[in-house]
C-alpha cells in the first residue's frame, strides 16, 4: 500500500514520479504524510502539492 511507503519515507525524499488518478507528476520532494487525514505533501519549484494517499496509484524515488 502507498499509505505504508509514505509512513516510512524520509521528508526531503526526491519523488522521480508520482502516479495520480492516472495523471504522472514528476520531480518533486516528498515533503509530509499526515496519516490521521491520508494527505501527502510534496514541493515542487512552483510550491506544495497536497494530494489524497488513497488517490496516488505508484511512486518512484530517485
Amino acid at each position: 500500500m502507498i499509505q505504508e511507503v509514505l509512513r516510512i519515507l524520509d521528508p526531503g525524499t526526491p519523488v522521480v514520479s508520482v502516479l495520480l488518478s492516472g495523471t504522472q507528476i514528476n520531480n518533486v520532494i516528498f515533503s509530509s504524510f499526515d496519516e490521521a487525514r491520508s494527505l501527502a505533501y510534496f514541493a515542487t519549484s512552483a510550491g506544495i502539492i497536497v494530494v489524497n494517499a488513497e488517490e496516488i496509484q505508484g511512486l518512484q524515488t530517485a
